[in-house]
């Protein structure tokens, strides 16, 4: 029972219930839809700002490293001396605002993807680099353990 209904004296009765039109709840819809896209666009925007702030990707003279994670932690870290193959995967969108991502595959199954890097085709450039490097060490090394050593007790 309504409120109209509990007060109606005891002869009167209701001849017309007037109902209220859908437009008043555009509003409401308008205002629920607004603030749920803004709501949902901050919780997207915060949870991109930890994952940029958090990962670290890294070419050292011995591996490849990928740190991602604010609480629970992942690495992907892969050796040098293993890598095999190095590709970079660029749409024609990531070609126009320079992003991509770099694949690289190591010994056996190992394979290395990182997030969407800034400049990847540099990136694979400083790769090759590091790889290059270490090849020139490695060679060098080999040209220093092939020589013989001198016994100073005999010199």
């Amino acid at each position: 029972m309504t409120y109209i209904e509990r007060s109606l004296a005891p002869t009167e009765q209701v001849l017309v219930w007037g109902r209220l039109h859908w437009i008043r709840w555009v509003g409401a819809w308008g205002s629920l839809l607004l603030l749920g896209i803004l709501l949902i666009g901050v919780v997207i925007f915060f949870a991109d700002w930890i994952f940029m702030s958090t990962t670290e990707v890294a070419i050292t003279n011995r591996r490849l490293i990928l740190k991602t994670g604010l609480i629970a932690r992942h690495t992907s870290e892969l050796e040098l001396t293993s890598v095999e193959a190095v590709s970079v995967e660029q749409d024609w969108f990531g070609r126009l605002f320079r992003y991509g991502k770099i694949e690289v595959h190591g010994t056996g199954d190992d394979v290395w993807i990182s997030p969407l890097l800034s400049d990847p085709v540099g990136f694979r450039r400083d790769l090759e680099s590091a790889l290059s490097g270490m090849d020139e060490r490695r060679e060098t090394q080999a040209k220093f353990d092939a020589q013989p050593q001198l016994d100073p007790a005999h010199a």
